[in-house]
């Protein structure tokens, strides 16, 4: 290897390049299978109640900002693209429940992650 980076740097920079790309590629599609096995979990899943849709929003309002933005993007999955803006209101009575659900499962991991790092 340090022959190599000696004597050819484009070449270990052009197979370095080719890997990571194929690796970012694998990544993309996991995340993909990801999404529609998560889809296919919670659209099985009841209804949410009225509380849990209370205790949803409260546990958003609780969220760190650097979290914020993935809750935006999976209330706003599958839809057109918004302008960006500072803030954003969501009215949990008018999402699907699979979004609910998503939601909630996701704010309820940050939320676990918080503590352990405690």
């Amino acid at each position: 290897m340090k022959i190599l980076l000696e004597n050819d740097c484009t070449l270990v920079e052009e197979r370095v390049k080719k890997h990571s790309d194929e690796l970012s590629g694998t990544l993309g599609l996991m995340e993909q299978q990801l999404e529609e096995l998560l889809d296919t979990v919670v659209r099985h899943c009841r209804p949410m109640t009225r509380r849990e849709k209370q205790q949803l929003q409260k546990m958003i309002r609780k969220l760190p900002p650097k979290n914020l933005d993935r809750a935006v993007e999976i209330i706003q999955r599958g839809e057109p693209p918004e302008k960006h803006s500072d803030e954003i209101h969501v009215n949990l009575e008018k999402e699907d429940n699979i979004t609910l659900w998503r939601l909630y499962y996701y704010v309820e991991a940050v939320e676990k992650a918080r503590k352990l790092s405690r």
